[in-house]
């Protein structure tokens, strides 16, 4: 027969028979099935076959080539204890690394994916035979990587990101090999190809972590990386995967990440501002609005964050993320909430508090604050407290991170303001330390035990914060989370118990009934349980005036 390979082209026959349901594939899944019920039992019968098919290597037989590479990796898993021993492992190597020139493309994509599927038996112990079995299975996926035929392409990428994703720092030995296929493939790739690319470079960004950053391997990486971006418009679908293998970059590379960090952030604000303007218009902007993109927009500024750490403020400082942060929180999409939020405890965890940034912190606190009460209202807590709550399992750890963040910032409230260079900048710096200590309140209002063992570290200066507020309904939700909160565990807070008389005591009048009982039960709830001589040690410290007006409302 006469054929070759041409980028996307099958034979008529391989065309026909390429659907992944087809009765061969429906039959190698089942064998893996039996394969995980009865194990090794199954190979007396199977062998023979799988052995006479795959020596047969005319053309009018590659479905039968295909089938049998397919059972073989279909059963690989199920039928472990035959295939461990490393002379098992070696002969089915050598039988797949010679399939993977096999003149029919579909052969050679299917043995990419048996290939890997005895590729992970390496991983099972650190000895120098298995070394040079993950050798071979990797030579061979990388040659696959750059076949002539996309489908095969295809599957070499989608194998070797499995492959990278167990083999971790094992594949630091063989970076330079890697980066470099990977690379030669931008120059061979279509377009349908792209995201598995991306992908296989992410996956072993992942994998090597702090290993990457070398001056010979960002040589050979990020110059056509850049390049191959620049092609890619900032509304298309592939700008994702795009963005998630920088993102990955950023997180391995570190502060090594910087040089490179402009381009890409720069780029990640064009993205996020066309998609804001879609949103709102998106006939003016000629794109559909897409949330999966500025969701991978906001998590690769989280990943630049991680790896640059303060490093990061420079960019911030030159970029209008502040307004765009203040809309993903506000935005109506839970993804892009969430995102948001992480972000900002990304930024926060930076420390950099200066300038603009401590303005777009203080609209980020304030955004989550209005959230949290459309939360409260929605949910009827305001008037109803004994209506029950829980914040979604994978919202709840990013709350619970928020709290800690914007618990820092009212530890170092006064530090921020004493480092702030102008009048406008430290009345900032104020009001984010204020905002900050309603946001809290308004959080343990809704679940009180969520970030109950952070709010224990900085207990003094939130009641130290509350207390400056204006008596207004904002003041009078964030107090009520403050006593939801020590109701649910008073001992945790003793050692705070004078500055939560302190914050109580500062309210010139509490005209709600509901508040004033609030306030009544924790500080009689303290006094009983501190006894006469340390309840009266503790309303010592506080000014005549304030233990004068807690006597009187609350007879304590």
């Amino acid at each position: 027969m006469a054929y070759e390979d041409d980028d996307e082209t099958l034979s008529n026959e391989e065309a026909q028979n390429d659907n992944e349901w087809n009765l061969r594939a429906c039959s190698a899944k089942f064998i893996g099935i039996l394969a995980n019920v009865f194990g090794d039992e199954i190979l007396l019968t199977l062998m023979p076959f799988i052995k006479a098919k795959l020596s047969r290597y005319d053309d009018e037989t590659w479905k039968e080539r295909e089938v049998a590479v397919y059972a073989l990796g279909a059963i690989a898993e199920g039928c472990n204890k035959f295939f461990y021993p490393h002379f098992a492992l070696l002969q089915i190597v050598t039988i797949l690394r010679r399939l993977l020139n096999d003149q029919f493309p579909l052969v050679r994509r299917i043995t990419c994916w048996t290939l890997y599927q005895f590729g992970t038996y390496v991983f099972e112990e650190n000895n120098v035979e298995n070394s040079e079995l993950f050798r071979k299975v990797l030579k061979g996926l990388l040659l696959k990587v750059l076949d002539t035929n996309t489908w095969v392409q295809e599957a070499a990428c989608l194998a070797l990101t499995t492959l990278e994703e167990d083999a971790g720092e094992n594949l630091v030995p063989h970076l330079k090999k890697i980066l470099t296929q990977l690379m030669r493939a931008f120059g061979k790739y279509q377009r349908r190809n792209l995201k598995v690319l991306f992908d296989a470079i992410r996956a072993l960004a992942d994998s090597v972590g702090i290993d990457l950053n070398k001056p010979a391997y960002l040589k050979i990486l990020i110059p056509p990386l850049v390049s191959t971006s620049q092609q890619i418009s900032d509304s298309d679908k592939d700008v994702i995967p795009l963005l998630k293998c920088f993102t990955s970059i950023s997180k391995a590379l570190e502060v090594g990440f910087a040089p490179f960090s402009w381009y890409v952030f720069e780029r990640c604000m064009d993205i996020l501002q066309l998609q804001q303007l879609a949103k709102v218009d998106h006939d003016f902007a000629e794109v559909q609005y897409d949330q999966k993109i500025v969701v991978c927009s906001l998590e690769f500024v989280s990943g630049v964050a991680e790896g640059l750490g303060s490093g990061i403020e420079s960019l911030l400082s030159q970029s209008n993320l502040r307004d765009m942060l203040l809309n993903c929180c506000m935005d109506e999409t839970p993804d892009v909430r969430e995102s948001a939020f992480a972000l900002i405890c990304d930024l926060t965890k930076s420390e950099n508090f200066s300038g603009e940034n401590l303005s777009a912190a203080n609209n980020a606190c304030k955004a989550i604050g209005e959230l949290a009460f459309k939360f409260l209202v929605k949910n009827k807590l305001v008037n109803d407290r004994n209506s029950m709550f829980q914040f979604p399992q994978k919202v709840s750890p990013i709350v619970t991170n928020v709290v800690s963040y914007l618990g820092l910032i009212i530890q170092h409230g006064e530090t921020l303001e004493l480092k702030s260079a102008t009048t406008l900048v430290e009345y900032i710096a104020i009001e984010l330390a204020m905002n900050s200590a309603i946001t809290i309140g308004i959080l343990a209002f809704i679940h009180p035990d969520l970030g109950a063992p952070h709010i224990e570290n900085f207990m003094k200066p939130w009641c130290m914060r509350l207390a400056t507020l204006d008596d207004d309904s904002t003041k009078e939700t964030a107090f009520r989370g403050l006593c939801a909160m020590v109701k649910v565990n008073p001992s945790r807070y003793v050692s705070s118990v004078a500055f939560i008389c302190l914050a109580i005591a500062s309210w010139q009048e509490t005209r709600s009934k509901v508040i004033q009982n609030e306030f009544s039960q924790v500080l009689n709830d303290y006094k009983n349980m501190l006894g006469r001589n340390s309840w009266e040690e503790c309303l010592s410290v506080l000014d005549p005036v304030f233990k004068e007006r807690l006597a009187e409302r609350y007879q304590v």
